[in-house]
């Protein structure tokens, strides 16, 4: 059976900018083994499924790279309603309205407008993170990301380890060339004092970006990510405003912020993200953007069984 997908370019105006999303608009009859193979064939950093969602939930989503299947993210959300805005399957109109996407027992929210043509998707959470700050130190840190001394700053932020459903590893630098020398040492980790942490990815920023736009440069880093990739960062953004308003004195109230990832050379994704950090509550936070759709087609549905011996 041919199964027809969308590749979108995502937090971007442009096509073959941003990040490379593919998406199954109709994925039903698709189990986890035949998804994971397709994801591994369109390699790109994360493919998304869409199945039929219940009584409020537009659609449920998975979402796979090719290494494993990953949490939903603000990627694989703008990625998701542009595709099914485009197939008609989900209306929108010139006013916001709220669509609600799921990943198993979690519901998203979701806010859609249309203006000029362009589609503006903000993935909306209300999170509650979870903050550690027994961290490695910074002669472990720099061992971990084959960084100098100077690289690492400590000053202005500081390194942590959040988490809001899933943990990241925070780490502050204070310039783009350092983001880009950054290098994920798994045998330095296993070596480091917070080695028993169960956290598969590391976030690294800085306030030096190459956009006047911009406010944050920031770069995934992993055991399982190439030592040139700089996969979609949108899964790890919450974390990020969790680190910021934990390390930078803000203020309560509402603050917006743009974030960049990639270079303009190659492929750069832009982020508009806006929350509330209020003292007594859980963090609001908004994260949105443009997508391009830049391609259409079908893909034949991998077989999962053994094949006969002649």
């Amino acid at each position: 059976m041919d199964y027809a997908y969308h590749t979108v370019d995502v937090f971007t105006q442009a096509a073959y900018s941003g990040a490379q999303i593919s998406v199954f608009p109709h994925a039903v009859g698709l189990d986890e083994c035949q998804m994971q193979l397709i994801a591994k064939e369109m390699n790109h950093p994360e493919t998304v499924f869409i199945f039929p969602g219940g009584s409020d939930v537009a659609a449920e989503l998975r979402v796979f790279s090719p290494s494993g299947e990953r949490t939903v993210g603000s990627h694989s959300v703008v990625a998701a309603a542009r595709t099914l805005v485009h197939s008609n399957a989900l209306p929108v109109g010139e006013r916001d309205c709220v669509v609600h996407f799921s990943q198993g027992p979690k519901i998203f929210d979701v806010v859609l407008s249309q203006k000029d043509g362009r589609l503006l998707t903000q993935l909306s959470m209300s999170v509650i993170p979870q903050i550690d700050r027994y961290v490695p130190d910074n002669n472990e840190l720099q061992q971990v990301l084959g960084l100098g001394p100077n690289d690492i700053e400590t000053l202005k932020a500081k390194t942590l380890f959040v988490s809001c459903d899933t943990p990241y590893l925070i780490v502050p630098l204070r310039s783009m060339d350092a983001v880009y020398r950054a290098r994920f040492s798994l045998e330095a980790w296993s070596r480091s004092s917070a080695s028993s942490v169960a956290v598969n990815e590391i976030l690294v920023y800085c306030s030096e970006t190459e956009s006047m736009q911009t406010d944050f440069h920031l770069r995934i880093l992993g055991e399982h990510i190439a030592h040139d990739d700089s996969p979609p960062v949108g899964a790890a953004i919450p974390a990020f405003v969790a680190s910021l308003c934990d390390t930078r004195g803000l203020a309560d109230g509402t603050h917006t912020f743009w974030l960049e990832r990639g270079h303009k050379a190659k492929r750069q994704s832009v982020l508009q993200v806006e929350f509330v950090k209020k003292a007594t509550a859980s963090l609001k936070v908004r994260i949105g953007g443009d997508a391009v759709l830049v391609a259409q087609g079908s893909i034949v549905a991998p077989s999962t069984k053994p094949l006969k011996a002649a």
